[in-house]
């Protein structure tokens, strides 16, 4: 444990998940949302993801996004059900967003139960969304507002 003594447990558990998941892991530390996402998301899905959060009072900055593979590497090392378990309870996030259909099969074999597409869910506790392909709903006007709607399922921040 890197460093333990300077905050308390959650945050040296948050730190080690944090470097031991690195490959797969971007955006803020704290991961208060979580995007999960078979491959990395591209710049307007993340602003929108970004604005879509600050919206419901999670902040601009908030969203960690984990993908499925490896963000900077050239294999297709994918996390498997166990591995993405540990990633998702390390980060301990408020709420989580699938950002596609094989992100939402794979968290639903992490967690062993159904995350359905296109419609919010419970993991663990935790309020989730999950997406068919959140970035090829942000093609047209129609779409986009379908995929806010999904997104204001999930609680505004102090709400649970």
């Amino acid at each position: 444990m890197k460093n333990s003594a300077k905050g308390n447990m959650y945050e040296a558990t948050l730190e080690e998940t944090r470097e031991l998941f690195a490959p797969y892991l971007e955006g803020a530390p704290s991961g208060v949302v979580c995007v999960v996402a078979a491959r990395t998301l591209g710049d307007q899905a993340r602003g929108a993801l970004e604005s879509s959060a600050a919206a419901l009072g999670y902040g601009r900055s908030c969203c960690m996004y984990a993908t499925l593979r490896p963000v900077h590497a050239e294999d297709d090392a994918a996390l498997d059900s166990q591995a993405l378990f540990l990633l998702m309870e390390g980060l301990d996030p408020l709420v989580v967003v699938a950002a596609d259909a094989e992100a939402a099969r794979a968290l639903g074999g992490a967690y062993r139960q159904d995350v359905p597409v296109d419609a919010p869910c419970r993991l663990f506790g935790r309020d989730a969304v999950a997406f068919a392909s959140f970035e090829g709903m942000l093609d047209d006007p129609q779409s986009k507002q379908t995929a806010w709607a999904l997104l204001k399922k999930l609680p505004r921040f102090g709400e649970r």
